[in-house]
């Protein structure tokens, strides 16, 4: 693990610099898992995090590990109104946001949480690839 962050990162890590590391989910043949790592130092955490767009173009992708309301609050900022925001990200388990039009971030405050959480998601255009099962119990009768 640190051998390949020092050569895609060009920083050096030793395995001394990380606490734990490990797989998550089952054992799947032909599958890759996420890893999730702890490192001893969070300066070095945050230099890795810093330097994740090296990563971009590859198969590897670093994330910081939120909370499952974090995480959807920031997959509402990224996919529920895409004409709004430009950008949006978390550093240190905070979520910020830069609106389209503006040069500066925000913080997304949490008292903004639920009313992100409570725009309706974009509907997709799925008259294309919609199954023969949704097509049946929608009443279309033209299931060709």
């Amino acid at each position: 693990m640190a051998s390949l962050l020092t050569k895609k990162l060009g920083m050096p890590i030793a395995t001394i610099d990380i606490d734990v590391a490990h797989r998550l989910g089952k054992f799947a043949k032909n599958k890759s898992r996420p890893v999730i790592v702890k490192f001893l130092r969070r300066q070095t955490k945050i230099e890795i995090m810093k330097r994740a767009k090296m990563f971009k173009g590859s198969r590897l992708f670093i994330n910081e590990d939120l909370t499952k309301l974090n995480a959807e609050v920031l997959a509402s900022l990224r996919l529920k109104e895409p004409d709004l925001i430009e950008r949006a990200w978390s550093f240190e388990g905070k979520l910020f946001v830069r609106y389209r039009g503006s040069d500066r971030r925000e913080t997304v405050s949490f008292v903004k949480y639920q009313e992100w959480l409570d725009k309706p998601w974009p509907q997709k255009n799925t008259t294309a690839s919609q199954t023969y099962a949704r097509k049946v119990s929608a009443g279309n009768s033209n299931t060709k």
